[in-house]
């Protein structure tokens, strides 16, 4: 028996909106949590917003297992699903919310200042701004370079996780899903928002097309048949016929 259906489920619904309701996208991934406490939180962070996104086209009844290697199976009315989870971010930038943890509960978010009607970033202490002038020094980004950079680091993510679902002690599901955050400090990459397809920039559409070209070429959807990328609201789906974008959480009201 697999050792994930000795314990019990995290999330089991008899449809969807049983399942959202059991969903809570207020939590942060590294509220309260240190180590391996603070991993199992991230991820249940993960699930949470890829169960929502994933909610209205699931088979139901659906039960969701905690464990290794894939980190969740998400066993459905047609079959069985594996999430492996990764968080994409720089390992000085893991440090510095290390270091945050009691300052900002590890949760790097800026808190929003207006001076004489100018909208400024700031950080709530001097050494949160030390710390972040430490991890941010650098040329200014050129171009499309971030969306470029952005494609870089997704594939590397890709690649690593390719070679853990290698190695023996992964079990490969009929379905294997690759769950990203992308929390990679980079400038936004406009290749989501609230405005029609065609008005979509062309930089972010070029990013999201030549990852999905180099996934494809690299054959990255023989190990996992789907890469999922959660950002700024949204998650991004990669399989063999392409890119769909999905709100995991309601566009704010103007």
């Amino acid at each position: 028996m697999d050792r994930a259906a000795t314990t019990e489920a995290w999330w089991a619904a008899a449809d969807a909106a049983s399942l959202r309701g059991q969903l809570d996208l207020r939590e942060h991934p590294l509220a309260v949590a240190t180590g391996s406490q603070a991993k199992e939180q991230r991820e249940r962070w993960m699930m949470t917003r890829w169960l929502t996104a994933w909610s209205p086209q699931l088979a139901y009844p659906v039960q969701v297992h905690k464990r290794e290697s894939p980190d969740f199976l998400v066993d459905t009315g047609t079959g069985r699903v594996g999430v492996e989870c990764m968080e994409v971010v720089p390992e000085s930038f893991k440090q510095l919310q290390a270091k945050l943890s009691g300052i900002n509960s590890g949760w790097v978010r800026p808190a929003a200042h207006h001076r004489q009607g100018d909208g400024r970033a700031e950080w709530d202490s001097p050494l949160m701004r030390q710390l972040l002038a430490d991890t941010y020094e650098g040329s200014p980004w050129i171009g499309d370079e971030p969306e470029r950079l952005w494609v870089e680091v997704m594939r590397w993510a890709v690649q690593k996780k390719r070679e853990v679902l290698h190695k023996p002690a992964f079990a490969v599901q009929p379905c294997n899903v690759l769950l990203l955050y992308d929390n990679w400090p980079l400038p936004p990459v406009a290749f989501i928002e609230d405005v029609a397809e065609e008005a979509l920039r062309d930089w972010g559409v070029a990013a999201l097309d030549a990852l999905s070209a180099q996934l494809m070429a690299s054959d990255a959807h023989a190990d996992f048949q789907q890469v999922d990328i959660l950002r700024e609201g949204w998650l991004l789906s990669f399989t063999t016929t392409g890119v769909q974008r999905m709100r995991y959480v309601p566009p704010v009201a103007g």
